[in-house]
């Protein structure tokens, strides 16, 4: 159980340090993006199959955000970990159908 726990921490880790490079490239320096760590382990060690998760996220902008562009976002972010598991590890491979954001 403990590599199994080695080896998420390590996906999360690198997972969430692509996903805030990639939407700071994408969208500017003035986003900050965070996954909620203890819903991404959660999520992935009480496997149900045919199950889809939702994951948390923490959102920090400098600047006042619209509606709009956090939906955008949304669909971007659902988009990129998505696929970005698929690279770092199948074996913890669930498709993310939602996001729940935390503006900050």
């Amino acid at each position: 159980m403990s590599d199994n726990l080695q080896s998420l921490s390590k996906s999360f880790y690198l997972l969430n340090k692509v996903l805030n490079t990639l939407v700071r490239k994408n969208y500017g320096n003035q986003y900050s993006v965070r996954l909620n760590s203890l819903r991404f382990i959660e999520n992935r060690t009480n496997v149900y199959y045919f199950h889809t998760c939702s994951e948390k996220i923490i959102f920090k902008s400098i600047k006042p955000v619209t509606i709009d562009e956090v939906i955008v976002m949304k669909e971007f972010i659902i988009f990129t970990i998505n696929s970005l598991i698929t690279c770092i590890d199948t074996s913890i491979n669930m498709e993310v159908i939602d996001v729940e954001i935390l503006i900050v």
